[in-house]
C-alpha cells in the first residue's frame, strides 16, 4: 500500500460567530489546501478541534471534504478519542462516507498501558479496513507510544504510518532508523519536516501549510530532487513563520492568518482562544516579508 503524499495538512474548522461550522469555507479551503500542494488532508485531529466537535460536526466534514477533493487528494479522518468504543463508531462514519485512511491518536486523559494502547488500536483495526495512521503526541495526550509498541503496532496491527509529534528529535531518529522501511513514517512537527526526511521520513503533518503549503511543497520537492542545499536554504527561510504558527497555541495564531490573509475563518471555540495582540502583529510581519 502507497504513503498519503508528501504533504498532508491537519485542517482547521471554520466556525461562525455561534460556533456553527461554516461549511461553505470549509469546502473552499479544501480546495485551497490542495491547490497548494497538500498531497492529502487531515481532518477532524487536534487543530480541527476535535473535542469540540459532534457526531454531526463530523459527517460534515468528512463529506464537505469528499466532494471539495473527490480523488484529487487523500483524506484522513481522525477518529481516535479517549473512548474506543467512541473511535470506533467515528471510525465506522469515517469509512461509510469514503475517507482514505483514519488516524489514531494516543488514548488520553486516561493514560493507558502500552498493553492498553496496543489492545486500543487492535479493537479500532478490527472494526475498518481503511489504513490507520498513528499519532504519537505525548505533549497532549500524557502517553508515549513507545518504540517497543511501535515495533508490535507495526508487525502486530498492521498500521499503516506513524504521525510523530513526540517532541524528541533523538526518539524519532531512533524510530525512523529502526521501521522507516516498515511503516510510514511522517513529522507532525513543521519544524523538523526535512530533518525527518533526510532520515527517512515520508512527510509532514503539518499545519503551517494553511498558509505556505506551496514553500513547504517546494522544500520537500528540491530535497528529494537531490538540491540539498536549495532545500536547505528555503526550510531556513520558512522557520521563523513556523516557529510564530506554534508561539501559542495551535489552532489560534494559523487561524488568524488565515483570516488576514485569504479568508474569515472565525475563533477558535473555548478552551482555544485568539492570539495576542503581539503575535498578531509578529504573524502579519513575518507572512508579509515572506511574501515581498
Amino acid at each position: 500500500m502507497n504513503h498519503f503524499g508528501r504533504l498532508l495538512t491537519a485542517a482547521i474548522t471554520p466556525f461562525d460567530k455561534y460556533g456553527v461550522i461554516e461549511t461553505d469555507t470549509f469546502w473552499r479551503l479544501c480546495k485551497k489546501l490542495v491547490a497548494e500542494g497538500s498531497d492529502g488532508i487531515v481532518l477532524t485531529g487536534t487543530t480541527a478541534e476535535s473535542p469540540n466537535l459532534t457526531e454531526e460536526d463530523r459527517i460534515n466534514i468528512y463529506s464537505t471534504a469528499k466532494d471539495a477533493v473527490s480523488s484529487k487528494a487523500k483524506l484522513i479522518a481522525g477518529t481516535g478519542t479517549y473512548s474506543t468504543k467512541e473511535s470506533i463508531r467515528y471510525t465506522n462514519i469515517a469509512q461509510d462516507i469514503g475517507m482514505d485512511g483514519i488516524m489514531i491518536v494516543t488514548p488520553y486523559y486516561n493514560k493507558p498501558s502500552q498493553l492498553g494502547i496496543l489492545k486500543h488500536f487492535e479493537a479500532v483495526k478490527n472494526e475498518t479496513n481503511l489504513p490507520i495512521m498513528a499519532y504519537n503526541i505525548p505533549g497532549r495526550t500524557g502517553t508515549l507510544i513507545e518504540l517497543d509498541t511501535i515495533e508490535k503496532l507495526i508487525s502486530d496491527i498492521g498500521i499503516h504510518s506513524i504521525k510523530d509529534a513526540v517532541g524528541n528529535f533523538e526518539f524519532s531518529k531512533e524510530e525512523l532508523l529502526r521501521f522507516k522501511n516498515d511503516v510510514y513514517i511522517y513529522s507532525g512537527d513543521d519544524a523538523l519536516t526535512r530533518d525527518f526526511i533526510i532520515n527517512g521520513g515520508v512527510g509532514v503533518v503539518s499545519v503551517a501549510s494553511h498558509v505556505i503549503g506551496n514553500e513547504i511543497k517546494h522544500m520537500i520537492n528540491l530535497l528529494l530532487d537531490g538540491d540539498e542545499e536549495q532545500s536547505d536554504i528555503l526550510n531556513k527561510s520558512l522557520q521563523p513563520i513556523i516557529s510564530a504558527i506554534f508561539e501559542e497555541p495551535s489552532p489560534g495564531p494559523v487561524k488568524h492568518l488565515l483570516t488576514t490573509t485569504w479568508e474569515d475563518v472565525g475563533s477558535p471555540l473555548l478552551p482555544m482562544t485568539e492570539v495576542s495582540t503581539v503575535l498578531a502583529k509578529k504573524l502579519s510581519d513575518l507572512y508579509s516579508k515572506l511574501n515581498n
